[in-house]
């Protein structure tokens, strides 16, 4: 599971860590944390450099990428990427990573795996981030796109996501999703 949030104000957060419950006994679950200044974006190498680091497994940037993130995809039949929607974008973190993710992809193929993401908006605009995750992880890295993928709830102010009338049947619905579609 990647993340950029605050666990002590994060909506998104406090919904993982129900879903988490649900998995553990089934799942190793890995959850990286991409906040303060732990991860540099990728500022375009020449393709031929990316090439090469790629092909070593590692990128030019180093850092938590090439330590954390690369080893625990190439382990993962699934990778959940938690999503706030605080500008109808992907976080700046995620977007990072994302990105980095391409010296990877040029030696490891991601077909088979998963994407999974929880998207909490203030407002709207939940849908629109999970397009971008459509769109970098499955059309562009090639990860598999499972049916109902994403979870989707609108909470603003910190600690209501986990007041939402029915959110512990759709916790429940999504994790046994994330189960199903993985045939754990």
């Amino acid at each position: 599971m990647l993340h950029a949030s605050n666990r002590r104000t994060s909506n998104t957060l406090a919904l993982w860590s129900r879903c988490r419950e649900r998995l553990e006994p089934h799942c190793d679950i890995t959850e990286i944390g991409l906040r303060n200044g732990t991860l540099e974006d990728c500022a375009g190498c020449p393709y031929t450099m990316c090439l090469h680091f790629g092909e070593k497994g590692d990128c030019f940037y180093g850092g938590v990428m090439v330590q954390k993130v690369y080893p625990a995809i190439r382990e993962a039949d699934a990778v959940v990427l938690l999503c706030p929607n605080y500008n109808d974008a992907l976080s700046a973190n995620l977007t990072a990573a994302i990105n980095r993710l391409t010296a990877l992809y040029r030696t490891t193929p991601f077909t088979d795996k998963a994407v999974f993401a929880i998207v909490v908006s203030g407002y709207s605009g939940g849908d629109i981030v999970a397009r971008q995750v459509v769109s970098a992880l499955n059309m562009n890295k090639g990860f598999w796109l499972p049916a109902e993928f994403c979870l989707l709830e609108t909470a603003n102010d910190a600690g209501t996501a986990m007041a939402l009338q029915g959110i512990g049947e759709r916790l429940n619905q999504f994790g046994e999703n994330i189960l199903r579609q993985l045939s754990v």
